[in-house]
């Protein structure tokens, strides 16, 4: 019995250093795995007091942090700007850590109303007398385009607005009309010559430079898309020149960095073959529950590898598609809003 537990013992001794040993490595890795998983929790906060919330939030949002928002009113600063942080810049904590942002609300918080089939001049009334909380403020009009009318539109009515009915805004928002020209006084008669045209298609919503164009069958093309420096001038033409092929247009724009509701778009495509194109937006009509198209490129003519620029404005999940005449489907795109 002795001899077979002499035998044994050797084995046994071997079997204890070989478990110490596994047990000593899988605690080891165990605490690398800690250190590590504890120094990238580990992150150092970022100054954003003085900036735009809306420009920081995707930085906080990579950095784990959990954003809380108060806000304070202080007329004289810029809204939506973070007054003050609840975590000095530079401190080191820990992914996940709660934040506290102030965020100033420079201008009384309102509710785009809807204009569309207003005359223009109630719906200047309109914009007098706006409603925020339990006073009225009003809304500042950022300029009028009058367009030829189409079909049966009522004239010196207003058809379409920038920003849509319904956005949650400030007052300080500017609101852009597209309105049927008078009986009384035809607006597009003071517009006779290139130079009148040019001057008064700068400076307007891209897209309802594009509808006055498209009414009165001017062909037009995109040819450059600037960035914005000043987030208000996204969407506005910087330039109309007339040529004898139509309408050169440069615009403005911001790129968000996330999908919004309410915002400007634009696409870039190469086309394929020699073929007339028209580009075409699709989208549910709250109101109404029915899709609703509207073609902002008309049967225009474009060469193999030719580049379409195209801009608009959306308020709702809507498609583009840019179809040829002979060719059928050239691109489809599905833009959706972040709700």
């Amino acid at each position: 019995m002795k001899e077979k537990f002499l035998k044994i013992l050797p084995y046994s001794g071997y079997v204890l250093f070989l478990s110490l040993g596994l047990l000593l490595f899988f605690v080891a890795a165990f605490l690398v795995v800690v250190v590590r998983t504890k120094d990238e929790q580990k992150l150092t906060m970022p100054s954003v007091i003085g900036k735009n919330y809306i420009e920081v939030h995707n930085e906080l949002q990579r950095l784990q942090l959990k954003v809380r928002l108060e806000t304070l009113r202080i007329p004289e600063k810029t809204d939506g700007i973070v007054l003050a942080q609840s975590i000095d810049p530079g401190k080191e904590v820990e992914a996940g850590s709660k934040i506290y942002l102030t965020v100033n609300i420079g201008f009384d918080r309102v509710t785009i109303p809807d204009l569309k089939g207003q005359d223009l001049k109630r719906a200047k009334a309109i914009l007098e007398k706006v409603l925020s909380g339990e006073v009225y403020v009003p809304l500042t009009l950022g300029g009028v385009t009058y367009v030829p009318s189409v079909g049966d539109e009522p004239p010196d009515t207003v058809i379409d607005q920038i920003p849509l009915p319904g956005k949650e805004t400030h007052s300080g928002e500017k609101i852009y009309l597209l309105v049927t020209e008078g009986t009384s006084e035809k607006k597009s008669s003071l517009l006779e010559g290139d130079k009148n045209i040019e001057t008064y298609l700068t400076g307007i919503p891209t897209p309802f430079a594009i509808d006055h164009l498209q009414r009165k069958k001017i062909p037009y093309s995109i040819t450059e898309i600037k960035k914005a420096e000043i987030r208000e001038n996204s969407g506005l033409t910087e330039s109309v020149k007339m040529t004898g092929t139509g309408a050169q247009i440069v615009s403005y724009l911001h790129k968000a960095e996330e999908k919004l509701n309410y915002i400007y778009e634009s696409v870039t495509y190469t086309i394929d073959d020699d073929d007339s194109y028209t580009a075409i937006l699709s989208y549910i009509d709250k109101a109404s529950g029915n899709e609703l198209k509207k073609e902002i490129l008309s049967s225009q003519l474009f060469k193999e590898d030719a580049k379409i620029n195209l801009l608009f404005f959306r308020g709702e999940d809507v498609t583009l598609t840019l179809v040829g005449t002979n060719t059928g489907e050239a691109k489809s795109w599905k833009f959706k809003g972040k709700y």
